[in-house]
């Protein structure tokens, strides 16, 4: 569903989908290959020659047909890459994926698109901040009727209320950066990690140089079956997306005929009911619940994925590719419509000032 035209932009953003678009992904895996070549051509373990013709690979080159069909077979996609690369390659194929293995190359390509999605949303979170501080510059004076437990409260500044929903996505977003710094590693180790290929100095060598050429961390000895770091990074992910589920359907609240305080604004046809013309129902806050909620949820399942069998477990590692890719989508979704709520956000004083006189009285005779 996330893919039909119909509905992939009410659920994830343009950017987010090209970085986990089937092309990237496939781009990652063999920048991977080409980045550990080419290393590994610098440490002297492969010839020079060899890594120049590595690097002039391209995933254009590959028979994608081919590659599914092998993939049904071998229930890995990384073999019938390697299989057509090496045909590719003539003498020089016996160096590509040199002392590598699969989990290598997809696990260091998943942290390289994680890296690029965490700072698609890091931007778009920057935005909506600066959304909220405006309205928060805007409304440091006007005050509104606080609600507890579903009823009036006494009064507070709107400002405040915003300020309370900016903070939270501020921990949010430092939250995200800390996952990141546990989560976004290199993984090079070979068949069971503990990179046995290599001589004592070169395996090192070679994993720190992979993971300064791609921006990445090390994490010694290896992470292959040990997921908490992209537990800690999804996790996080699904904490933002709580917030924004919360914000939203707060909005959604406040904008209710009987409260109509603040409303999105409209244009012609947005927000249209089918059967009742006089309608604009409120259309960022609404999908900024939905899709937050679905985030948060998709999330939750990370946590199970983490429970691997001994030194590697298909099993639980195969659920992460629909898993992490799906969390991210989602969340750019949802900092998409709060994004987009908080542009088009309108603000009824009139509304807020009439609704505090009878609640501030009342409040004023509880505490005396």
């Amino acid at each position: 569903m996330l893919e039909f035209g119909l509905y992939r932009d009410c659920f994830s953003t343009l950017d987010m989908r090209v970085i986990w678009s089937e092309h990237s992904t496939i781009s990652a895996w063999l920048k991977v290959e080409q980045t550990l070549a080419r290393c590994q051509a610098e440490a002297g373990l492969i010839p020079s020659d060899a890594a120049r013709a590595i690097e002039a690979l391209s995933p254009q080159m590959l028979d994608k047909d081919q590659m599914q069909s092998d993939m049904l077979t071998v229930g890995r996609p990384i073999v019938g890459l390697i299989q057509q690369m090496r045909k590719a390659l003539g003498d020089h194929a016996k160096y590509f994926h040199f002392r590598a293995t699969t989990q290598d190359i997809m696990d260091t390509a998943l942290a390289m698109q994680m890296k690029a999605g965490l700072e698609e949303i890091e931007l778009k979170l920057q935005r909506l901040a600066a959304i909220l501080e405006s309205h928060m510059d805007q409304h440091r004076g006007t005050m509104m009727i606080g609600r507890t437990n579903g009823q009036h409260a006494v009064p507070i500044c709107f400002a405040t209320k915003l300020q309370v929903w900016r903070s939270e996505l501020s921990r949010r977003q430092k939250a995200i950066d800390d996952a990141a710094k546990r989560g976004l590693n290199v993984q090079i180790g070979g068949p069971v990690g503990d990179l046995r290929g290599y001589d004592k100095d070169d395996g090192p060598q070679i994993k720190r140089a992979v993971a300064q050429a791609l921006g990445l961390r090390v994490v010694d000895p290896h992470w292959q079956n040990a997921r908490d770091g992209i537990s800690d990074i999804v996790t996080a992910l699904g904490a933002l997306c709580a917030t924004i589920c919360k914000i939203s359907h707060n909005v959604n609240l406040l904008s209710s005929t009987d409260i109509a305080e603040i409303t999105e604004t409209h244009e012609t046809g947005r927000g249209a009911s089918s059967a009742m013309a006089h309608k604009q129902n409120q259309r960022a806050s609404e999908f900024g619940e939905a899709v937050g909620r679905l985030g948060r949820q998709r999330a939750e399942q990370i946590g199970e994925l983490t429970l691997h069998q001994h030194e590697r477990s298909g099993g639980v590692w195969i659920g992460e590719w629909i898993v992490v890719p799906e969390v991210f989508l989602l969340t750019s979704g949802a900092v998409h419509w709060a994004g987009k709520l908080f542009g088009n956000l309108e603000v009824d004083t009139d509304s807020m000032r009439r609704k505090i006189p009878e609640a501030a009285t009342n409040a004023e005779t509880l505490v005396h």
